[in-house]
């Protein structure tokens, strides 16, 4: 199989904990997805599932008290290990198994040998003939085990590769460098460019996220921009060196309508004409429903429903994504109140027993409180090992047959759920 026949990202039982006085906090539990190129995804949940830890775990940028301790992060991308084989020749050597190649000792820019260990790399790509130790060549398709990367292998990737947009621009957007300083620095690094030609970019891409007289805004700081104008700054910043991937951290809150469109019609030309793919996190799911192919929703650090776009809107099979899905304002909608899921995500030092939305759950029952429900799928019930897109899986009872009552709810379909982002449920 080729490496262009699988998926793009693969995250499996990514294990992320934060380390408190109160005890450990969970915030990503066994979360197990992929992404395949040209593919849009979303993250949803509501705050403090664990839909942006996930995401940083991913782009390694979590801090302290904050560790990754467990799961696989693979990365393919022939063009990722050519340019690490390229920026790394020095480090390149052979594991015991055939075709295997990791980049052990990093050579600094002052020529020193450093001593943390690189990015791992399998099957060199064909445009890379890079000599092992052994004096074999091995020329195949290639892929990054990102956990196990360097800090400088992946500030290679970081930004060139994989973009991130962050959720806040105030944090995100150093206030002492232009704004147009800060995304030809990104340019200049990945792209190699020059700065004449690394401004010119920078220039297009503040016109492309819709600023206005890109030019001369070019040499503003972060503080003369409103708080919209920042949120496109940092997305130029993450499309600057045309990235394989684009993880967007909720990329539209601070943006109004009109603006919010643009930049999800530049999304999926993206994702349509470059094969770029995108992790959307968000709680909005009018903008899941207009950009997004297949999603996935967290509760509590764990994934508890996994499908198709179009599957959740028209059968959800979580009790949480139905009531994540009650609560959307629609267009029309005559009701006095807006439905909500009652009580609170529970604290993640110490989860309910048995299922973890059981509390808040209004079909729960006694085996809820007893038993862990498995991601399953809904048609068969068996567990599903790997994230199979195709397969519309569930964390609940309901489809182990171990409720008594099961779990009742009725979705209605409305004419113009497609143009408000949802039905009634």
């Amino acid at each position: 199989m080729s490496v262009t026949d699988e998926p793009l990202l693969s995250v499996d039982g990514l294990q992320t904990s934060f380390y408190t006085e109160e005890g450990e906090v969970k915030a990503v539990n066994d979360v197990s997805y992929q992404i395949d190129r040209g593919e849009r995804f979303a993250v949803v949940g509501e705050s403090g599932a664990g839909k942006s830890v996930t995401s940083l775990s991913l782009m390694r940028l979590i801090d302290d008290p904050g560790r990754v301790k467990g799961g696989d992060v693979t990365f393919r991308s022939t063009s990722a290990v050519a340019t690490l084989a390229r920026k790394f020749p020095e480090g390149v050597a052979t594991e015991n198994s055939p075709g295997y190649i990791h980049v052990t000792e990093l050579r600094s820019e002052s020529g020193a040998v450093g001593s943390d260990p690189g990015a791992t790399v399998r099957d060199n790509p064909t445009d890379v003939a890079t000599s092992l130790h052994d004096g074999s060549l091995h020329i195949e398709a290639g892929h990054v085990d990102v956990l196990d990367a360097s800090e400088d292998a992946m500030r290679e990737l970081r930004g060139n590769e994989i973009a991130m947009i962050f959720q806040d621009p105030h944090t995100a957007l150093n206030p002492v460098y232009t704004v147009g300083e800060q995304i030809a620095e990104a340019i200049r690094k990945h792209l190699e460019m020059d700065d004449g030609a690394a401004k010119e970019r920078a220039i297009e891409m503040l016109e492309r996220v819709g600023i206005p007289d890109a030019e001369e805004r070019y040499s503003d700081y972060p503080h003369e921009f409103s708080g919209g104008m920042q949120q496109r700054a940092v997305i130029a910043i993450a499309l600057s060196c045309d990235p394989a991937l684009i993880v967007a951290d909720e990329p539209t809150t601070a943006l109004d309508v009109t603006i919010e469109a643009q930049i999800l019609d530049l999304l999926k030309e993206l994702s349509n004409e470059e094969d770029v793919a995108v992790q959307l996190i968000t709680h909005d799911l009018g903008v899941v429903a207009e950009l997004c192919d297949s999603v996935m929703v967290m509760y509590a650090g764990k994934p508890v429903e996994r499908s198709s776009v179009e599957e959740l809107y028209y059968e959800p099979k979580h009790p949480y994504t139905v009531g994540l899905m009650s609560s959307i304002p629609r267009i029309g909608d005559d009701r006095e109140r807006l439905d909500t899921v009652p009580g609170t995500m529970p604290d993640l030092v110490q989860l309910p027993s048995g299922c973890s939305f059981h509390p808040r759950c209004p079909y729960a029952e006694d085996a809820c409180l007893e038993h862990e429900p498995p991601l399953v799928d809904v048609e068969t019930g068996e567990p599903v090992e790997d994230p199979d897109p195709a397969v519309h899986s569930a964390a609940c009872l309901e489809y182990t047959g171990e409720l008594q009552d099961g779990v009742d709810f009725d979705v209605q379909i409305r004419e113009d759920a497609a143009t408000d982002g949802g039905e009634s449920v």
